[in-house]
């Protein structure tokens, strides 16, 4: 999972030598993969529209986002864990150089971020708020409800993105 289908820097010689000799030895990649990327429950899929529904971005798309209420779970009869991997999806977001899900978390909120290579270092990004994680996928907890902490996080998403040359 954490390669993303081997796309990330972390997918090494090994992790491809490693992968090679489990199909080798009959580990079924097929049903892998579908199971870990193309197979979803209908009610996961259906959080998945209310938040992406909600996309907003910046003038120019350089940042985009995205916020999970908890209502949101209540109405779909989610979980928190069945957003995992929407905050993917919206960095697919082909000019956006940061994608940014806001998470509902009682009076705090909870901030996921994906960067494009070689743009924003999304642990600057969260670094700010008291967050961390990897150069391209990082996160903070703000103790502030989502409405308060949405207009802080895009201001310096906006002003990181911004001194991007591409």
């Amino acid at each position: 999972m954490d390669t993303a289908t081997f796309a990330h820097p972390n997918a090494t010689p090994r992790t491809l030598a490693v992968s090679a000799a489990l199909v080798e030895a009959g580990a079924p990649l097929s049903d892998i993969s579908r199971r870990l990327y193309r197979s979803k429950p209908e009610a996961q899929l259906r959080l998945f529209g209310r938040i992406l529904d909600r996309l907003e971005s910046t003038e120019h798309g350089r940042v985009v986002w995205s916020t999970l209420l908890d209502a949101d779970l209540a109405a779909t009869g989610t979980a928190g864990p069945h957003s995992e991997g929407i905050i993917d999806l919206l960095a697919q977001a082909e000019e956006a150089e940061v994608a940014i899900l806001f998470k509902e978390a009682g009076a705090a909120t909870r901030v996921s971020v994906r960067t494009k290579p070689g743009g924003v270092d999304a642990t600057v990004l969260t670094g700010r708020f008291g967050g961390g994680g990897h150069a391209r996928a990082a996160g903070a907890t703000v103790a502030l409800p989502v409405d308060q902490a949405r207009p802080a996080v895009l201001a310096e998403a906006a002003r990181l993105a911004a001194a991007v040359v591409r």
